[in-house]
């Protein structure tokens, strides 16, 4: 790994290093997927990253707790990636190896982790002489990793959910409990209130968590909420779409409604 945390340190003092904004690179590495499922009967599985651009790029992936700015040398995650450090040529990919090391881990529950993948393009030998803008380019995806004991997909509990009004600093908002083993990750969420519907502020709920989510911007709400239209993001990075009605001090699927 020296060779991972020197790479990662040179990285890491030119990703603003500028003088003039006369030549800006851009990213061309992808990873497949928008997340990893990492089952626990597994010891490994892999990601495969690709080189959509047009020139070599040199790559270090590692797996980080989700603090963001933490020092990659001591953070203790379940997870080893090999290789740490590689080049794609333009148009080609490179498959990596996540292998779990056999850290405990709750077995009741999901766990997530973060996958990251820093990439630093080539520099135009054109232009090594001339002002440039050096950027390098970050990729975060989580990884989920399910004990065995949670057989069913995460999708299959989201009417385990419960929806609540409450107060907040922007008045209305709504409350979200999660009584499920499972992340439950949203890609957006609104509210209409008095008729007119307003955006809001959402973040990932952790098992047998709850969040606060209230409205986005500078707008706030003074009148009840009617109803949630919401979209979360399922295993394979899919939106699962979810419309609920005020009923009886909470929330209930619009289709449960009794005509």
């Amino acid at each position: 790994m020296e060779i991972g945390n020197l790479m990662f340190s040179k990285i890491t003092g030119i990703f603003f290093t500028f003088a003039l904004l006369t030549n800006v690179a851009s990213a061309g590495m992808t990873i497949t997927g928008t997340r990893i499922i990492f089952p626990s009967d597994e010891r490994e599985v892999t990601v495969r990253t690709n080189n959509r651009g047009a020139s070599p790029s040199l790559v270090q992936v590692w797996v980080d707790d989700g603090k963001v700015g933490g020092d990659i040398n001591k953070v203790n995650t379940p997870f080893v990636v090999t290789p740490p450090v590689y080049r794609v040529e333009p148009g080609k990919g490179q498959s990596v190896r996540l292998v779990y090391n056999g850290m405990s881990l709750p077995q009741d529950r999901e766990s997530v982790f973060w996958f990251n993948m820093l990439e630093v393009p080539p520099v135009d030998k054109k232009a090594k002489n001339a002002d440039v803008l050096e950027l390098a380019f970050r990729t975060r995806i989580k990884i989920f990793y399910r004990p065995s004991s949670l057989k069913s997909s995460s999708i299959n509990d989201l009417d385990k959910l419960t929806w609540q009004q409450v107060n907040t600093n922007k008045g209305r908002g709504i409350k979200v409990s999660n009584p499920t083993p499972y992340y439950v990750s949203f890609e957006s969420a609104s509210i209409e209130a008095g008729n007119r519907k307003y955006a809001l502020e959402t973040e990932m709920v952790e098992p047998f968590g709850s969040k606060t989510f209230s409205v986005s911007g500078n707008q706030s709400v003074s009148t009840a909420i009617n109803s949630i239209d919401i979209n979360i993001l399922n295993d394979y990075g899919a939106t699962v779409n979810q419309k609920l009605v005020a009923q009886g001090g909470g929330f209930i699927h619009r289709n449960a409604i009794k005509g």
